[in-house]
This record gives structure tokens, C-alpha cells and sequence, in this order.
């Protein structure tokens, strides 16, 4: 299943939905996505199956304000190269929010997210933004979280573009060991960085695709 965390226009607050025929189908379920997950994939099933037999709210995609799926509570351990680093939770903002200006570089891969069925339950795109001395200052995801069942055993390709010219491109394979050997724990999360990008201007636009997890479009810099 494809699953969103977004703004509800009816109460202004965030709420789980499901996605569907480009559609937002918000949830009567309450709680956040990492508690969904923590129930298991049948758990998880059944509420997809309540969200669109039932939706509180339905909103077409392009007009939902979009959140990180999960918000993690602890350091987000991503693999860059060979390198691990450690990323602050609160750097973590979804792919609707705005990136700082400070922003010059992107690395850009695929984060996978702990559930009742292990570290890789389900995966959403991954965009680490560095400053000019390389310092993380924002870790965008989303906007969709799909269930491991949604995504093959086949590499996923992914590209980032600015202005329609791609300036990055490269693999990141859902069984890689580094994201489905990490710590179990609803809404722990691992990142695999394999894609970087140039340097990037202030009110660039940088399209990611992660193939069957999805695209989005962010404007460096811009404060919408």
C-alpha cells in the first residue's frame, strides 16, 4: 500500500492517509504511521482497507499538504559512500516543507522504515541537503511511504533533475544490507545515499524520481 501523512484542511492538523487513483484518503484511524506499522502487516492492511471504504477526508494528491511520512524520535543513521553518518530528528522535514537557503548540495537515495515486520517494512525517498561545508542542514522525506510488499526485488532507479537537465543518477537496491539488517523498532529508520548532486543555487528546482516510491519537486531556498 502507498500511505501519506498530511495537513488536514478540515483540522489543521496531521493525519495518516492512504493513496489511491490520486487521491488522498484520509484515515479514521488515529495515530501516526510508525504506530501502524508497529501493528504488523495485516494490521496495517485492515486500516487501508477502513481509510478507503471509509475516508474522513478525500483530497486530490497534488493539493495535500504533504509531511514526512514518519517522523523518527532518534538519530537517523544514513550510509554515504562507506561513510555512516548520524542525522538529527529534527532535521528531518517532509517534501512539501520549505529547504533552507543554506542548501548547495543534495544527496539524494531511499529510507527504509522499521515496523511490526522488521527494519524494512517500508521504504520512502530520501533527500540529504548540505550546506557549503558539507554540514547536513535538512533531511527531506516522503511524500509516500509504500509497504515492502509494494516494492519488487528489482533495484530502484533514481534521478534527480534541475530545470529537466538530470545531474545525478544512480541504484539503491530495498535488500541492501545496510537497510534491511537495521534496528527493528516502530518508525527507526535507515538511509541509503547513493546519489549526489552538484552544486545547487538558491530557487533551483530539483525533481527526484525513486521510480515505484514515487517523485517530488523542491524549490532550494523557497519558504512556501
Amino acid at each position: 500500500m502507498r500511505w501519506v501523512t498530511y495537513l488536514s484542511p478540515s483540522g489543521g492538523g496531521e493525519r495518516v492517509g492512504v493513496l489511491e487513483d490520486g487521491d488522498v484518503l484520509g484515515s479514521p484511524d488515529p495515530g501516526g504511521l510508525a504506530d501502524l506499522l508497529a501493528a504488523g502487516g495485516d494490521a496495517l492492511a485492515a486500516a487501508g482497507g477502513r481509510a478507503a471504504a471509509a475516508p474522513v477526508e478525500i483530497i486530490v494528491e497534488p493539493e495535500a499538504r504533504m509531511c514526512a511520512p514518519v517522523t523518527p524520535t532518534s538519530l537517523v543513521p544514513a550510509l554515504v559512500g562507506g561513510e555512516v553518518w548520524e542525522i538529527h530528528p529534527e532535521l528531518v522535514q517532509g517534501s512539501d516543507d520549505a529547504v533552507p537557503p543554506a542548501a548547495r548540495t543534495a544527496l539524494v537515495g531511499v529510507a527504509a522504515v522499521a515496523g511490526g515486520d522488521g527494519p524494512a517494512s517500508a521504504y520512502t525517498p530520501a533527500c540529504l541537503w548540505l550546506d557549503e561545508g558539507g554540514a547536513a542542514v535538512q533531511l527531506s522525506l516522503g511524500p509516500v511511504l509504500t509497504t515492502a510488499d509494494e516494492v519488487s526485488g528489482a533495484p530502484l532507479e533514481l534521478s534527480a533533475s534541475v530545470d529537466d537537465r538530470e545531474v545525478g543518477r544512480g541504484i539503491a537496491d530495498p535488500a541492501d544490507a545496510w537497510l534491511v539488517s537495521g534496528p527493528s523498532g516502530a518508525g527507526r529508520m535507515r538511509v541509503l545515499l547513493p546519489v549526489s548532486t552538484p552544486r545547487l543555487d538558491e530557487d533551483d528546482e530539483l525533481f527526484v524520481d525513486a521510480g515505484v516510491l514515487g517523485t517530488f519537486e523542491v524549490r532550494v531556498g523557497s519558504q512556501v
